[in-house]
């Protein structure tokens, strides 16, 4: 660990220079409608910190959204005024349907999509009530916000394209190269059997929040380059290829810790070698450098490795019949799935020089995904919630007569922005308050103590650039953004940023009373009127369970897209989950284990039309795989506790797994070797009722 890791703000020279970056474009904006005389200049400072973003594509990508978004939420603000301006209750009901709406698809699209929808209706909310003040000016309102924001998104992109720039796509090759490091970390972690369990779930969590990340840092890529759009499929796939990863090393990683039972002394014999040699081979790629940038060596070497594997993993089927069955089936069982833990990683590597490679013609653009009912109507509360806030804060207004009520509302409309595809939103929407107080703290203090004893714009830069570069830096330091971002903008936009100063200290405490209560009120509306992805989790824990694994186990449904299916859908959900809270967890977990599970359903009715396998085994199989998936089935459709149903489908697996041992067989023969594989695949089928029996046994208040 550096020791710039020990400090609660990112020091690095980059950071230093997306501070001053950002600081610079906030000036220049405040600049450009100081001399356009534009009546609200703090809004052009106020985007481009909202706008603030470290990479080029991030940065061009939210602020295309936002001219979007601005130019037709202006437009559509100047309808409600023309039609509804002369009847405030009417105006509040428009204003509030135009708002819930613009939430409403700004929940069904994702990244800044959805951010430039939202934008729209909170400038529509901005000209409506705003303009309805004096209707004859309003215009001039629509077009001098227009104006303010648009200048505001201009200085902050060309600031992120002219000063020293970090794009995206070169930003996305290093994310790829660590996570990939991280990973092989992980995996050689996963075959250690000196590894904690502590050790071992912190590593999990690092690496969950990697993928969370690289996808974000993907969707900025595709935005920024056409060869990056047009592999926006395989880029897709390298995130689902780190979940494969992710989803193997677990499972291996409790069947490792399982072994230590009697009998498995002469199978750990065997196994030991030869997977502390693919560790160490592991995290010698880890620790070079220079892995990352020859990928055929890395191929080469990681081919190596799930060879050696491949003949440890053979050897062990030749023992079949001469050592207890159990530890045997255990022990192929662990060498199968570091096989598939090295192919994973091997995965990766092809994916990430599918999706790099030059731009090709006639690649198809991936279907969008077709969106579940649950979706739909968790977009629906999230929409009725952002129209009842924006209802209730201009009641408040009405009710008042406040003259700061539309600072009020527009505090409040700005926290809604929080509470879209996300299930905690209050976390970031606090540290937004936490910014914004310290922010209003210290626009008072320089508007109060410095800026009287200024003369010119020059002194009013220099003033404002030495006090945005600590919010800068905030701002870039991950888990810190949010209070950054407003410490920065709040500062600028509120010391008194008007073409003449007039220090007025009422009307500021004013104002920031009016803009802190409007954010609190809408914090008590989110977090009495909470949306989260608990419906959709319901709908893909019953796929999951009650339609891909049985379609596998009857032969229905090849077992890898299967998996692949349970993976996408667990991407989607992925940055939705909060890994301190035991449900989140439990739901991560269990879904990896599943998609495992449906692989090892795929090998089981593989290895059941292997013609070396004992008819009565076979028959045993058939038996079990139709029963197992009517038990699955049942399980998903309980209308009450599941303890029983998951109960049935364990034994069904723990019977199978017993006849299978009570075999005599010739040791070494096929038949052996068959039956061997056989019990592997049960193995870690039952594996799952115990590692993730809180997943298994989700509840229905849970979904």
């Amino acid at each position: 660990m550096t020791w710039q890791a020990t400090l609660p703000v990112d020091l690095g020279w980059r950071n230093w220079v997306f501070s001053a970056r950002t600081a610079l474009a906030a000036i220049l904006a405040l600049a450009v409608a100081f001399w356009l005389e534009l009546s609200d200049p703090q809004w052009a400072t106020l985007t481009v910190y909202l706008l603030a973003q470290p990479t080029v594509g991030a940065a061009l990508a939210k602020s295309a959204w936002r001219t979007v978004g601005t130019v037709c939420g202006a437009l559509l603000g100047l309808v409600l005024v023309a039609l509804f301006s002369q009847a405030a209750e009417l105006l509040v009901v428009a204003t509030s349907l135009t708002v819930a709406l613009s939430h409403y698809f700004g929940a069904r699209l994702s990244n800044y999509t959805a951010y430039g929808v939202m934008l729209g209706g909170f400038t529509a909310l901005l000209v409506a009530y705003e303009g309805s003040l004096d209707p004859t000016q309003a215009w001039a309102i629509a077009i001098d916000r227009s104006t303010e924001i648009l200048i505001g998104i201009a200085c902050s992109a060309g600031a992120s394209l002219l000063v020293m720039p970090r794009y995206a796509g070169d930003a996305l090759r290093e994310a790829m190269g660590a996570t990939f490091t991280g990973l092989s970390t992980y995996v050689a972690a996963a075959l250690r059997l000196s590894t904690s369990m502590a050790l071992f779930a912190g590593l999990r969590r690092q690496m969950v929040a990697v993928v969370v990340s690289f996808d974000a840092l993907r969707s900025y890529t595709l935005f920024e380059a056409p060869e990056m759009r047009v592999n926006a499929r395989r880029l897709a796939r390298t995130v689902r290829e780190f979940l494969v990863v992710l989803s193997i090393a677990r499972g291996l990683f409790f069947r490792l810790d399982g072994l230590n039972q009697a009998g498995a002394g002469e199978v750990m014999a065997r196994l030991r070698p030869i997977l502390e040699a693919t560790a160490a081979r592991v995290e010698a790629i880890a620790a070079d450098p220079k892995a990352w940038s020859e990928p055929a060596r890395l191929r080469r070497e990681l081919l190596a490795a799930r060879s050696e594997l491949a003949r440890a993993a053979d050897d062990m089927e030749a023992l079949a019949g001469s050592l207890p069955f159990e530890p045997l089936a255990n022990g192929l069982l662990v060498l199968r799935r570091a096989g598939d833990l090295v192919h994973g990683l091997a995965m990766v590597v092809v994916s990430e020089a599918a999706s790099l490679r030059a731009r090709r013609s006639g690649v198809a653009r991936p279907a969008p995904a077709p969106q579940a009912a649950s979706e739909r109507r968790e977009a629906l509360f999230i929409a009725t919630r952002a129209g009842l806030a924006v209802a209730i804060l201009s009641l408040v207004w009405m009710a008042t007569t406040w003259d700061e009520g539309f600072t009020l509302v527009a505090g409040g409309a700005i926290m809604l922005f929080f509470a879209v595809n996300q299930d905690d939103p209050l976390s970031a929407a606090r540290y937004f308050i936490y910014g914004t107080i310290a922010g209003l703290a210290v626009a008072y203090g320089l508007m109060v103590f410095v800026q009287p004893h200024l003369e010119g714009f020059e002194a009013l830069g220099v003033m404002f650039f030495l006090a945005l570069l600590p919010a800068g830096l905030i701002a870039g330091t991950p888990g810190k953004a949010w209070i950054g971002i407003a410490l920065g903008g709040y500062t600028i936009a509120q010391v008194g940023t008007s073409n003449l100063f007039a220090p007025d200290e009422p009307a500021f405490i004013n104002s920031a009373l009016a803009l802190l209560l409007g954010l609190v009120i809408c914090l008590c509306i989110l977090a009495a009127m909470p949306v989260t992805s608990r419906a959709r989790r319901g709908e893909s824990w019953q796929r999951a369970i009650g339609a891909i694994l049985p379609a596998v186990a009857r032969g229905a449904l090849p077992a890898r897209r299967g998996a692949g299916e349970i993976r996408d859908t667990l991407a989607l959900l992925l940055p939705r989950l909060s890994l301190d809270r035991q449900g989140d967890e439990d739901f991560l977990r269990g879904t990896l284990g599943t998609a495992s599970c449906a692989i090892e359903l795929g090998r089981l009715t593989a290895v059941r039309g292997d013609p070396a396998m004992p008819e009565p085994v076979r028959q045993r199989l058939d038996q079990f795989l139709p029963e197992f998936a009517a038990a699955l089935e049942a399980l998903a459709q309980a209308p009450g506790e599941r303890s029983k149903d998951v109960a049935r489908a364990e034994a069904l697996a723990n019977g199978a797994r017993g006849d299978l041992a009570a075999q005599v067989l010739e040791p070494g023969s096929p038949a052996a070797r068959a039956v061997l594989r056989a019990g592997a695949s049960l193995r870690f089928i039952t594996d799952r009722f115990y590692i993730d029996r809180a997943y298994w046994e989700r509840s229905r208040a849970q979904e």
